[in-house]
């Protein structure tokens, strides 16, 4: 097990016990998640996510969901669905309760996430990708100003695809990493990275008088 994922699950199950909540532990999916998706998208860091969280329902309960992520403006939702607990031997009543809860998410400004514990175990990969796109959505949408048609939403486009891949490298980019991964000129690179520093979206990084890379600013990447 990483250290950094030992320290999150020990913390996590310390704090609950303090607060005398009745999830204590984390689930084997939600491990399998942390581990497997969360942790090396993000180089084991954690920090923004939490576990087993208490969220508000439309009547004032409280509606546990299995991560949460807040950070910089981004409310995301993950939930990991063993196929025994959600798809099998389910009331009408509760399938209804259960769409109805996600439903309120949504409507409370959350972006939702699901994805079955086989899916977490059988193809983190994909997971994660979908992880990524989420997250660099959620950005853009808060420091890329309003979409609209024809070449805006090309560079909307592009903006987002700089943003994911950012995010895979904490939250910094180089002109070379754009131009291997988008299969790009390291000149069209270059001029995408000081477009998007013109518009507020990265900031450059000066390191003896000149810019060695760019970071994204906001302070949301892990």
């Amino acid at each position: 097990m990483h250290p950094n994922l030992k320290a999150y699950v020990e913390k996590f199950e310390d704090d609950a016990r303090k607060s005398g909540s009745y999830r204590i532990r984390i689930g084997p999916a939600e491990f399998i998640f942390l581990e497997r998706v969360w942790g090396p998208l993000f180089q084991y860091n954690y920090e923004g996510l939490s576990a087993e969280y208490p969220l508000k329902d439309a009547k004032g309960g409280d509606r546990f969901v299995d991560f949460i992520y807040v950070r910089g403006g981004i409310r995301l939702i993950l939930e990991i669905d063993g196929y025994t607990t959600h798809a099998r031997n389910i009331s009408q009543g509760d399938f209804e309760d259960h769409l109805e809860r996600q439903n309120e998410f949504i409507i409370a400004g959350w972006m939702v996430l699901r994805f079955s514990a086989r899916m977490v175990e059988l193809n983190a990969v994909g997971c994660q990708r979908q992880v990524q796109q989420a997250i660099g959505h959620w950005w853009s949408l808060a420091h890329g100003g309003p979409h609209s048609s024809g070449r805006t939403q090309v560079w909307d486009i592009r903006k987002q695809s700089v943003t994911q891949l950012a995010l895979r490298y904490d939250g910094y980019i180089r002109a070379k990493d754009v131009s291997r991964e988008l299969a790009i000129p390291i000149r069209t690179a270059q001029l995408w990275l000081n477009r998007f520093m013109k518009e507020g979206v990265l900031e450059p990084v000066v390191h003896a008088a000149r810019i060695t890379n760019y970071r994204l600013k906001g302070g949301i990447y892990v």
